[in-house]
């Protein structure tokens, strides 16, 4: 319960730095070459790398082995007192050290390090990345305090909600602390993250999209729609690599009963096992299919039954891009696919299967936009279009946010956090 609890908690703080990065909301992983998953229709990335919640290490269990040290600072050889000690202060927020080393360790989580393997030659860089996260997070309160939008006492009293729901998952309040560890939290910083996440989603809902400050108004959207050039609404039918890969008699057994995401998550799992020369073998077969299938559309086949009987995109699936993906240039889909939608005229195919090289073949049809798709899609396909210009707002706040920091924060090497 705790896990889920407070990956989720983390992951909701994550939206803010999302839209500073690439934006929230629908693109297709098999088109953007995402092959971790199946399901076309994904939360983007944040531009550092992900989800920061590490909570999947713990269950909440008060007997769980600690899998972290205790927090420490080492300045010139000697042990710093962190209680009170502010590390930098962005735009007029003062910074502490526990904020700060939750950062830092998200950041070398990003680049796959640890305390132990981090080096002198790196680790300018992940003090840059630590900061610019700080950054991007707190642009959230810029914008709140430009707009002012403030937490309320029913935001407040949910928090700390929350909050007791998850220590209610320990035995006591110190086993709460100790459980916080392994998350490279306290209960301050706990805090501070829900609040973020809620004051992030009242900003979002007030400012980002709607008929808000940052957003288009539903009139000019419909006009931008009548330039084909940078707006297009597609199917497709995809073959990737994997989904030649073979199964194990066991797996194979409940894979016919399984939806299309979980069969793809078999699939990728089985491929990535493979050595190259089974995976060039998986490639090949891949090709062979995704020709047979061309064919058919050649032929005059229904588009919707083929991709129902061989695409392996589980996100067209979804009732949100079961009429198609919308896409645009800032879209994140592989090249190979926005430049094939875009050559394309409403109701054309691709006549020559799409390939990227790293994750499979697409064949494409470019639909129309039609009043009827439009009115039933375009919440959906404002928020799509506002993320490019939220990530540039983002992005300007962020130059615009003064950084001050600590002589502490000067003296730090790759050695002092722990």
């Amino acid at each position: 319960m705790l896990k889920r609890s407070l990956a989720f908690t983390l992951s909701l703080l994550v939206a803010a730095v999302c839209f500073a990065g690439c934006g929230n909301g629908s693109s297709s992983d098999a088109a953007s070459g995402d092959s971790t998953s199946s399901s076309a229709e994904s939360q983007t990335d944040s531009t550092s790398g992900g989800d920061s919640s590490t909570a999947d290490s713990t269950d909440g269990s008060s007997t769980e082995e600690k899998t972290h040290p205790e927090a420490s600072l080492t300045i010139d050889g000697e042990k710093v007192d962190t209680s009170d000690l502010i590390m930098l202060t962005v735009d007029g927020i003062d910074i502490d050290f526990d904020t700060f080393r939750y950062y830092y360790y998200y950041v070398l989580n990003v680049y796959s390090l640890t305390p132990d393997t981090v080096t002198e030659d790196v680790f300018p860089d992940v003090l840059s990345n630590t900061v610019n996260q700080l950054k991007q997070e707190f642009v959230t309160h810029k914008i709140a305090r430009e707009e002012k939008i403030e937490l309320d006492e029913e935001d407040k009293k949910n928090i700390e909600n929350d909050i007791s729901t998850i220590k209610g998952q320990y035995e006591s309040e110190e086993a709460f602390v100790e459980g916080m560890k392994d998350y490279y939290l306290t209960e301050d910083v706990l805090r501070s993250m829900e609040e973020m996440t809620a004051l992030y989603q009242k900003v979002y809902a007030k400012v980002l999209t709607h008929d808000g400050k940052y957003a288009i108004k539903e009139k000019d959207f419909r006009k931008l729609l009548k330039d084909k050039d940078n707006y297009a609404r597609v199917k497709h039918i995809l073959i990737p690599y994997y989904s030649q890969a073979e199964l194990d008699d066991e797996t194979q057994k409940q894979f016919d009963s399984l939806d299309l995401a979980s069969k793809n998550g078999l699939k990728q799992q089985a491929y990535q096992q493979l050595n190259d020369a089974d995976q060039e073998k998986c490639q090949k077969a891949a090709k062979k299919v995704a020709d047979e299938v061309l064919q058919k559309v050649k032929d005059g086949e229904d588009f919707d039954k083929l991709i129902k009987e061989y695409g392996w995109d589980s996100g067209m699936e979804m009732e949100s891009s079961k009429d198609g993906y919308f896409v645009t240039p800032d879209t994140k889909f592989v090249q190979e696919f926005k430049d094939a939608s875009f050559k394309l005229k409403e109701g054309e195919y691709t006549e020559e299967l799409v390939v990227n090289q790293s994750y499979g073949y697409f064949i494409i049809k470019r639909l129309p936009f039609d009043d009827e798709y439009v009115d039933a899609h375009i919440d959906s396909m404002k928020e799509e279009y506002d993320k490019a210009n939220i990530k540039s707002l983002y992005n300007e706040l962020m130059e615009e946010m003064d950084v001050k920091l600590s002589d502490t924060y000067s003296k730090l090497t790759y050695q002092s956090i722990k």
